[in-house]
C-alpha cells in the first residue's frame, strides 16, 4: 500500500505541473492582448505629444499619419482577440449557471469561486475591448486632425504672397543676389571636383566605367531589344485582336520608360561606388534618376499611343499628318517640368537667395503654361486636321470640350497667380496640370490594356476562352460574360487608384484611402451586426455554391432517382420543385447566418414581415396591379395633364407602384396607381389635342350687340395662335337692362397655350373695344348729382323720426 503513494504522487505532481503550464499559456494569452493595447496608447500618446509643436514640419506630420494606421489595426486585433476570450469567459459562466435564488439549496464553495473568478476575468477582458475601442475612436480623430493640418499647411504655403514676375524689385533683387549665388554654384562645383579627384584611383574609374557602360547598353542596345523582343513575343503569343496593339504599347512604355531611368540609376550607383558623389551632390543626382524616368514616360507615352510612322499598331485613332502636329509636344511638355523641377533642387542644394528662388519658380511656371497651351493648341489643330474641311465647325464631344476648358482655365489661373505674386500657387497648379495629365494618361492606356486583355482573354473566339470554359464547366459566352465583369471592376480600380495619385498632392493621403478601403474590408458595427466587403462577398459565394449544389441534387432526382419510382410525373414534378424551394429557403437562411444574422433575428424579421404584409399586402398588390393597368391601357401617360382632386400637373413618369405627376409650382406630387383607376381623374391631354378658350363679355345695353359681335371675332381671328377649324364662336348670353353678356370662344393647338392667349386677347378685346367705343358693363360712373343725393340721404337718416301725420303730409307733398 505505501509503495503505490509516491506513484499516486508523482502523477498528481505531472497533472499539477501542465495545469500550471496551461494556466500560465492561458494567462500569457489574456495579457497579451492588452499589452498591445497598452503599447498602442503608449504610442498614440506619443503621436499626439509631438503633434501639440506649431512648428512641426509636412514631413513630420505625413510620417505621424504613416502610424495611425498600423496602430489602428494592432488594436483591432487585440480586440478581436479579447472578443473571443470574453465569449469563451460567458460560455463557461453560462454552464455554471447563475446564482442560486433565495430558498434552494446552497451551491458548494468551488463553484461559488470558479464563478467569481470567471466574472473578474469577464468584467477585465470586457474593459480592455472597451479602452481600445476608445483607443480606435481616438486614433482616428488624431489621423483627421493630422490631414486637416496637412492641408491646412499646403494653403498657407500656397497663398503666401511674394513678389511678382513683372515687380522691377524682384529683377533688382535678383541681380544683386546673383554674385553670392554665383559664388555658392562654384563652391558646389569645387567640392564635386575636389571628391573626384580625391578618389581618382584605378578602382574608382573602373566603376565608373563599368556604370557608363552599363548606362549606355540600357539606354540604347538594351531599350530597342527588349522593346523588339517584347513586340515578338505580343505577335507570336497574342490572338489576332486588338489586345496586340494595346499590349505592344504597353511594352513600349515600359522599356522605353525604365532604359533611361535604369542608366541613370546606374550612374547614380557608380558615382556613389567610387566616392564621387558629396553630401549635397546626392540629392541633385537622385533628382536626375526621375528626370531620367519621367522624360522616359513622356517619350514611351509617344511611343505607345500615337506609334508614329506605324499606324497599324496605334491606339489614339488619328491621322499620320494629325500624330505629325502633337507627337513631340509631351516631351516638351515633361521637359520644361523635369527642368524646373531640378532648378527647385538645385536651388535647395546651393541655398540660392530668395529673389533668386522665386524668379526660377515663376518662369518655369509661366514656361509650362505656356507649353501646355501651345500643346492644346497643336491638339486643336490635330482635331481639325480629322475633321477635315467639310466638318471644321462640327461641336466637339462634351467631356473634350469641357476638358479643354477646365485646361485652359487652369492655364490662366497659373499665369494670373503668377502675375499678382502667388508664386508658390502657380507654380504648385502648373506643376499639377502636368502631373494630372501624365497621371491620366497613363490611366488611360492601363484601361484600355485590361479590358483588351479581360474580355480577349476569356472570349468565345480564343482558344483560351474556350479551353477554360471547357475546363470550368461552364458555356463559353458564360465565361465571356464573366470577363466582361471582371474588365469592369477591374478599369473601376485603376480609375480609384489614378484618382488616389491625382489627389495626392492635394492633401488626400493614400494611407485614407486604403484605410477606408480597410473598414469597407474588415467591416462596420450596425446593430450589433458586422458588415463587411468580404463577409458580402462570402455570402454571395455561398449563395452560388449552394444555387450550384441545389442544382446538382435535383438533376441527380430527375435523371437517377425519380424515374425508377412509381411516382406519377406530376409528383415528380413537385417533389423536384420542392427539393429546389427547400434548397433556396437554406441557401438564404445559411447565406443570412454567414452575414451575422442569427436565426432568432431572422426569426423577428421574418415575424415584422407577415404582420406588414398581413396589414399591407392588399395596397401594395392594388398599387401593383393598377400600375400594370395603367401601363397596358394607357389612360394617362407620361406628358399628360391631369387633374387630380385639387392637384394638377404634368405626368413625369409611371411606376408599378406610383405615378410622380410635376405640379405646376415645380413641386412633385407621389400618387398611388390605385387612385387613377378608382377614382375620377380628369386627362386635359388625353381626348382631343386642341385647347378651348372662353371670354365672357359684359357690355353696355345701349351698345349694339352686332357691332360687339364684329369687333369680337375680328380681334379673336386676328391671333395667330387661333386656329381657323373649329371657328370662333360669339354667343348672346344674357339680355340685361343696363348690360348684356356675351361668351366669346375659340380654338388653339394644346391646351397648355390657352392661358397665354386667353391673356392676349383681353388685351386685344379692351384694346378694339375702345377703338369702336363699346363701353364694357358694370357700375356706372359717380356723378355730382349721385354724391348730393347720398348726402341728403345720410341727412335724412340720421334726422329724429317726427310724428306719424308728419309722414303722411310729407309723402302727400311728394306725391303731390
Amino acid at each position: 500500500m505505501t509503495s503505490k503513494f509516491p506513484r499516486v504522487s508523482a502523477l498528481c505532481f505531472v497533472a499539477a505541473l501542465l495545469a500550471s503550464l496551461v494556466a500560465g499559456g492561458l494567462a500569457s494569452a489574456q495579457n497579451a492582448a492588452p499589452s498591445a493595447i497598452d503599447a498602442a496608447r503608449a504610442d498614440l500618446d506619443r503621436i499626439e505629444a509631438r503633434l501639440a509643436d506649431p512648428n512641426v514640419r509636412d514631413e513630420d506630420l505625413a510620417g505621424l499619419r504613416s502610424r495611425i494606421d498600423p496602430l489602428s489595426i494592432a488594436v483591432e486585433a487585440a480586440i478581436a482577440e479579447l472578443t473571443t476570450q470574453r465569449d469563451a469567459a460567458d460560455q463557461r459562466l453560462a454552464q455554471i449557471g447563475p446564482k442560486p435564488a433565495e430558498g434552494a439549496p446552497p451551491e458548494s464553495a468551488d463553484v461559488t469561486r470558479e464563478r467569481d473568478a470567471q466574472t473578474a476575468a469577464r468584467q477585465k477582458l470586457d474593459d480592455a475591448i472597451k479602452r481600445g475601442r476608445l483607443l480606435q475612436v481616438e486614433a482616428a480623430q488624431v489621423g483627421d486632425q493630422i490631414t486637416q493640418r496637412r492641408r491646412t499647411q499646403l494653403a498657407q504655403r500656397l497663398f503666401e504672397r511674394s513678389s511678382s514676375l513683372l515687380d522691377p524689385s524682384l529683377w533688382a533683387a535678383v541681380v544683386t543676389a546673383a554674385p553670392r549665388d554665383l559664388s555658392r554654384t562654384q563652391d558646389l562645383a569645387s567640392d564635386w571636383t575636389s571628391a573626384i579627384s580625391r578618389n581618382a584611383d584605378t578602382t574608382s574609374i573602373g566603376i565608373m566605367a563599368v556604370a557608363t557602360l552599363a548606362a549606355w547598353l540600357l539606354l540604347f542596345p538594351g531599350r530597342m531589344w527588349i522593346g523588339a523582343l517584347a513586340e515578338r513575343l505580343v505577335v507570336r503569343q497574342a490572338p489576332k485582336t486588338r489586345l496586340k496593339s494595346s499590349a505592344t504599347a504597353v511594352f513600349r512604355l515600359v522599356a522605353t520608360t525604365l532604359a533611361p531611368l535604369l542608366a541613370a540609376l546606374c550612374l547614380y550607383v557608380g558615382l556613389k561606388s567610387a566616392g564621387w558623389m558629396t553630401i549635397k551632390i546626392e540629392p541633385l543626382m537622385r533628382s536626375l534618376i526621375w528626370v531620367a524616368g519621367l522624360l522616359g514616360f513622356a517619350q514611351g507615352m509617344i511611343r505607345a499611343v500615337l506609334a508614329p510612322g506605324r499606324p497599324s499598331w496605334r491606339l489614339a485613332k488619328l491621322s499620320e499628318p494629325a500624330v505629325s502636329e502633337i507627337k513631340n509636344q509631351p516631351l516638351w511638355c515633361m521637359l520644361v517640368f523635369v527642368l524646373g523641377r531640378f532648378v527647385d533642387r538645385f536651388n535647395e542644394a546651393i541655398v540660392a537667395s530668395l529673389p533668386v528662388t522665386i524668379a526660377t519658380s515663376g518662369v518655369f511656371a509661366v514656361l509650362v503654361a505656356g507649353a501646355f497651351a501651345i500643346a492644346l493648341r497643336r491638339m486643336r489643330s490635330a482635331r481639325l486636321i480629322e475633321k477635315g474641311a467639310a466638318e471644321a465647325d462640327a461641336p466637339d464631344h462634351p467631356l473634350l470640350s469641357l476638358t479643354r476648358l477646365v485646361a485652359w482655365l487652369a492655364i490662366a489661373v497659373v499665369i494670373g497667380a503668377v502675375v499678382l505674386g502667388y508664386v508658390a500657387l502657380g507654380q504648385f497648379l502648373a506643376n499639377q496640370i502636368v502631373w494630372a495629365t501624365a497621371v491620366i494618361s497613363l490611366c488611360w492606356l492601363l484601361l484600355v490594356f485590361v479590358n483588351d486583355l479581360l474580355t480577349t482573354a476569356l472570349s468565345s473566339h480564343t482558344g483560351f476562352g474556350r479551353s477554360t470554359a471547357a475546363a470550368v464547366g461552364v458555356r463559353p459566352e458564360s465565361l465571356e460574360q464573366v470577363g466582361v465583369v471582371l474588365s469592369g471592376v477591374a478599369r473601376v480600380a485603376l480609375i480609384c487608384f489614378a484618382a488616389v495619385f491625382v489627389l495626392a498632392p492635394w492633401g488626400v493621403e493614400s494611407t485614407d484611402v486604403f484605410g477606408w478601403l480597410r473598414y469597407a474590408i474588415t467591416g462596420v458595427q450596425l446593430g450589433g451586426i458586422t458588415i463587411s466587403l468580404t463577409g458580402v462577398l462570402g455570402a454571395l459565394l455561398l449563395v452560388a455554391l449552394g444555387y450550384a449544389l441545389t442544382r446538382t441534387v435535383q438533376r441527380w432526382l430527375d435523371r437517377d432517382l425519380l424515374p425508377k419510382s412509381r411516382m406519377d410525373e406530376g409528383l415528380k414534378a413537385s417533389v423536384s420543385t420542392g427539393v429546389g424551394y427547400l434548397g433556396g429557403l437554406v441557401v438564404i437562411v445559411a447565406a443570412f447566418g454567414y452575414l451575422g444574422f442569427s436565426l432568432d433575428k431572422l426569426a423577428i424579421v421574418a415575424g415584422a414581415l407577415s404582420v406588414g404584409i398581413g396589414f399591407g399586402l392588399q395596397a401594395i398588390i392594388s398599387n401593383f396591379v393598377s400600375g400594370l393597368i395603367l401601363l397596358a391601357e394607357r389612360p394617362i401617360k407620361a406628358g399628360d395633364w391631369v387633374v387630380i382632386g385639387s392637384d394638377q400637373g404634368n405626368v413625369r413618369r409611371i411606376s408599378v407602384r406610383s405615378t410622380e405627376i410635376e405640379l405646376f409650382d415645380r413641386s412633385t406630387l407621389i400618387v398611388p396607381n390605385s387612385e387613377f383607376i378608382t377614382k375620377s381623374v380628369k386627362n386635359v391631354t388625353h381626348g382631343n389635342p386642341l385647347g378651348r378658350v372662353q371670354i365672357d363679355l359684359a357690355v353696355s345695353s345701349a351698345v349694339d350687340p352686332d357691332l360687339v359681335r364684329r369687333a369680337a371675332l375680328e380681334t379673336v381671328k386676328a391671333h395667330p395662335a387661333v386656329i381657323e377649324f373649329p371657328e370662333p364662336l360669339f354667343q348672346f348670353i344674357t339680355l340685361g337692362k343696363a348690360e348684356n353678356a356675351f361668351s366669346l370662344f375659340c380654338n388653339v393647338s394644346s391646351p397648355r397655350t390657352a392661358g397665354s392667349v386667353k391673356s392676349d386677347l383681353n388685351f386685344a378685346l379692351v384694346k378694339a373695344f375702345s377703338a369702336q367705343g363699346i363701353a364694357l358693363g358694370g357700375p356706372p360712373d359717380r356723378t355730382m348729382v349721385d354724391a348730393v343725393t347720398r348726402v341728403a340721404e345720410a341727412l335724412r337718416e340720421a334726422r329724429p323720426a317726427p310724428t306719424q301725420i308728419a309722414p303722411d303730409l310729407g309723402d302727400a307733398a311728394t306725391r303731390g
